[in-house]
């Protein structure tokens, strides 16, 4: 049971690596440069800024000091000049973090133990950051905010990290969430999810959350985020502006894959500006989504843990059946024939 109000602190024992206290996860800001460079910023340029830049951006010991983050922030900004930056990055990073509170929530029997997790999460890799959660019988407040003064990059930074936040409380449950999320800047051209207020913060419903907890098995997280990060991977050979939109697409999933609306909007151009862009490399919207529902079906078919059903959900076919006639049209085989081979 909830009390009327529950402040979450933080537990005296944590298995994350606890890092210096000046110094951020060298993850978080892999993932603002990639979206930079899909914006067309170039990698090295923005690492160059860095006095210290680490040796692998993905390896979950380097970190970066202050100093160097707020450099590359402030220069996306810059080079970017879009109010709603740090929303457009939140989505665009998704998958990256994709799982975090699902991770967490499979250590977490309640509410208040899955909110203890993630404050050690966002302490010990992104300490600039202060974290206060508020339970109460009916919501759940998540209140960010940063200690400095350099409110326009520390805007992009906070928006980002409630749209995270946000995607990952919705990709916990099997219906839309009540979730609201408040800003200082909030702007009329803002999402109709967000509010204006003083702080910035999360808010939604515990009971939704906690409903959904124990209720895992459609999604498969443990196996479809590494298999959607290995397609990114695999796409970052090749700079064109039809494998940005596919890592994009990649980014934006929930796990099911983002509609044109969404993708064009990461790229901060209108639907009709986007087809026309992608129609100068003569491909279409829809031709790359069929490209990776066909890429996607091809790994998970590979796993005996996704039903027919479930690969049909994750890649947003309506029913099973439709799946089925997608797949054969790819590969000339039905989905279950095609996984006997596989396994035999």
């Amino acid at each position: 049971m909830f009390n009327d109000e529950t402040k979450v602190d933080l537990p005296h024992h944590s298995g994350l690596i606890i890092h210096d206290k000046m110094k951020i996860l060298a993850l978080h800001l892999h993932h603002v440069i990639e979206y930079g460079y899909m914006r067309g910023i170039s990698r090295r340029e923005l690492i160059s800024l860095m006095e210290k830049p680490p040796v692998n951006f993905l390896d979950e010991t380097e970190t970066i000091n202050e100093r160097d983050f707020y450099m590359v922030i402030d220069a996306i900004t810059r080079q970017l000049k879009e109010g709603r930056l740090g929303i457009r990055l939140g989505s665009f990073l998704n998958l990256s973090a994709l799982g975090l509170i699902y991770r967490i929530s499979l250590q977490a029997t309640t509410i208040e133990e899955a909110l203890y997790y993630l404050q050690m999460y966002m302490t010990a890799t992104f300490p600039i950051v202060n974290i206060e959660t508020k339970v109460k019988a009916d919501s759940v407040s998540i209140i960010l905010s940063i200690d400095n003064n350099r409110a326009e990059a520390n805007r992009i930074i906070l928006e980002n990290i409630l749209t995270v936040i946000a995607r990952e409380v919705n990709l916990m449950t099997t219906r839309e969430v009540n979730i609201t999320k408040t800003s200082p800047f909030f702007s009329k051209d803002y999402p109709d999810d967000w509010q204006i207020a003083d702080n910035y913060s999360v808010n939604f419903t515990p009971t939704i959350l906690k409903a959904t907890l124990q209720d895992r098995s459609r999604q498969q997280l443990d196996v479809l985020i590494p298999e959607y990060l290995k397609l990114i991977e695999g796409l970052k050979s090749e700079a064109s502006f039809t494998n940005k939109v596919k890592i994009a697409s990649l980014h934006l999933a929930k796990p099911e894959l983002p509609d044109l609306a969404s993708v064009a909007d990461a790229f901060h151009l209108t639907p009709r500006t986007f087809q026309r862009r992608l129609l100068t490399e003569n491909v279409t919207f829809r031709q790359i989504t069929d490209d990776l529902r066909k890429q996607i079906s091809n790994l998970l078919i590979r796993h005996n843990r996704f039903t027919i059903t479930d690969i049909s959900y994750v890649l947003g076919y309506s029913e099973p059946a439709a799946f089925i006639h997608s797949f054969k049209k790819w590969f000339g085989d039905a989905p279950d024939r095609m996984r006997q081979k596989a396994f035999s």
